[in-house]
């Protein structure tokens, strides 16, 4: 996945814009320039344009997007994605957000405000920020296009025939019911593999038997066609 325009505008928001380097504690072994670019290319006295600025972020967001990609298999939503690429511009990583991995969404969300100290001050700035990432990783994700009353199984039929696109574009255009039509679409290509399997049988039997499990039967075996 890679960040909205909504992230960015939300990690330019609470890193500013500083076109003169500068050292933002004198801990600082760097200076930093831009909106929070940090490292050894920046120099005491560097000035830039709003333009590079810009490039730097984004150079440096890949970065953090990477550290949220890792933990892919959360299946994020895109303001989820985008909260926790604020997050990890700021911080580095999520791995200790996530706890490498091993806590629910709702325990990353309750641990988000926790990460507000620096260098073991409480900094009202990073309270701030916490909040607004919070905020906007609980905000649910209204679907792209409108789906109007259709049921899951209908939705996931109509992915299954190539409506809504792959990978993110699916993912936005379905908003909050993405999981659950991608949980429908996997169950129906499942029934497609035990039918060729045999476990169906052929024929009438298997319409018969498909029909009864709960699925769309000319779906089912438009899958299986495909398979063969």
């Amino acid at each position: 996945m890679q960040i909205s325009e909504n992230g960015l505008k939300l990690i330019e928001q609470f890193e500013g814009l500083r076109l003169t380097a500068y050292k933002a504690t004198r801990r600082d072994k760097y200076y930093t320039i831009g909106y929070g670019h940090y490292g050894a290319d920046v120099k005491q006295g560097m000035t830039i344009t709003e333009a590079q600025a810009e490039a730097y972020l984004r150079q440096d967001v890949a970065e953090a997007e990477a550290a949220v990609n890792k933990y892919s298999g959360y299946g994020w939503n895109q303001n989820q994605f985008d909260a926790l690429v604020s997050f990890a511009y700021n911080v580095g990583n999520i791995d200790g957000l996530t706890n490498n991995g091993k806590r629910s969404v709702a325990e990353i969300t309750a641990k988000l405000p926790e990460y507000v100290y620096s260098g073991g001050v409480k900094l009202e700035g990073l309270v701030r920020r916490r909040a607004a990432e919070k905020a906007l990783f609980d905000t649910p994700v209204t679907a792209a296009v409108d789906t109007g009353e259709k049921s899951i199984d209908t939705l996931a039929r109509e992915v299954i025939a190539g409506k809504y696109g792959c990978g993110d574009a699916r993912k936005n255009a379905l908003g909050n019911q993405y999981n659950a039509v991608q949980t429908r679409v996997n169950e129906y290509y499942a029934v497609a593999v035990s039918c060729v399997r045999g476990d169906y049988g052929n024929g009438n039997e298997r319409k018969e038997k498909v029909t009864a499990a709960g699925y769309d039967y000319a779906t089912v075996q438009g899958i299986v066609n495909q398979m063969l």
